[in-house]
């Protein structure tokens, strides 16, 4: 936030005031993926709600409309979204696991979001692909995008492309002993154009200060025993100061009081 802020250039797609970071990579641990800036005021029951939706395969408005009052805008018709990951990451789920399996060195572990050629839609995707590869026991992701809004879109993103990555952790450790399970470790999210919308420079600017990471993530996300919607089934339906919000350990007294936020172009 804090270099697009001060070294990003004003650009105005659709007419739009941006500041934007071109071909800009940001890279994290997995263990926190859950942004706990206080400004940042996250809507716990779409967070957790958004990556179920995703990893159940999902593409349709009502699966997901109950966490995100404005998210219908976005579909074409009502009823579906054109450009939904879900179908798309739950085609490729055994493809990515099955190629890691074989050759845990393996650099073609790949699912692709994009859709060729795509027609006039209000939904095309924002992301293109992701890859995952195992170095020194730990699973990496990168995530390529081709626009990315670092206020809005991308603290659900980043967990969203986390719990994807959880899911092909636990696969791969459902052939492992609980001493020798592969652990989450750093995901490289690369966006061709990395941005913030004018009304949001304000309050950004406030969130320049680095923060205490807090509590990582829970085992249960990388455990083969326990099902990757099941623990996201807890999150979207949880109340603030239950356990399933780990992440609220070191949190000030306001976080978590946010609405849902539809991602944007």
């Amino acid at each position: 936030m804090k270099d697009l802020l001060l070294n990003g250039r004003e650009t105005s797609p659709r007419g739009m005031k941006t500041l934007e970071l071109p071909q800009h990579t940001v890279a994290f641990d997995m263990r926190w993926p859950v942004v706990t800036v206080p400004q940042r005021k996250l809507h716990v029951p779409f967070l957790g709600g958004e990556a179920y939706w995703i990893l159940s395969g999902d593409d349709t408005v009502e699966g997901i409309k109950d966490y995100n009052r404005h998210i219908t805008q976005f579909s074409d018709d009502g009823v579906k979204f054109f450009g939904a990951y879900g179908p798309k990451v739950c085609g490729q789920m055994i493809y990515v696991v099955d190629k890691l399996r074989e050759d845990p060195q393996s650099r073609q572990a790949g699912m692709t979001i994009w859709r060729e050629n795509p027609p006039k839609t209000k939904d095309v995707p924002c992301t293109v692909a992701l890859f995952f590869n195992v170095r020194g026991g730990k699973l990496h992701a990168h995530v390529f995008m081709r626009s990315s809004d670092a206020w809005l879109g991308l603290p659900y993103d980043a967990f969203n492309f986390t719990m994807i990555a959880a899911a092909v952790v636990k696969e791969l450790n459902r052939d492992r002993l609980p001493g020798v399970y592969i652990e989450l470790g750093t995901q490289y999210l690369t966006m061709v154009s990395s941005h913030i919308y004018e009304q949001h420079w304000d309050i950004a600017r406030e969130c320049m200060m680095p923060v205490e990471l807090g509590w990582s993530l829970p085992n249960e996300f990388i455990d083969p025993n326990i099902e990757i919607l099941e623990v996201l089934d807890d999150l979207r339906k949880s109340k603030r100061g239950d356990a399933d919000r780990w992440f609220e350990g070191h949190q000030p007294e306001d976080f978590n009081y946010g609405d849902g936020n539809a991602e944007t172009d």
